[in-house]
């Protein structure tokens, strides 16, 4: 079980415990690591539009990256 951070870039964009990211950024979420990888660098402050699956039905979201502190 993953969590969501109240205030982070997850719950700022609606993001919700129990809701299967499929996309991001236009790209498959094969895995954790590789949404951290589409979360780095240039990504940070940008629009990164994310699809989950959540009580089957699919919606979309904007979370805007930041930095880790």
């Amino acid at each position: 079980m993953v969590e969501v951070v109240p205030g982070s870039p997850a719950g700022t964009a609606g993001i919700y415990l129990g809701d299967v990211l499929l996309s991001a950024g236009g790209q498959p979420v094969q895995s954790v690591q590789a949404l951290q990888r589409l979360m780095l660098g240039p990504a940070i402050g940008k629009n990164l539009p994310i699809t989950v699956l959540r009580k089957n039905a699919l919606v979309d979201v904007v979370s805007v990256p930041t930095e880790l502190g």
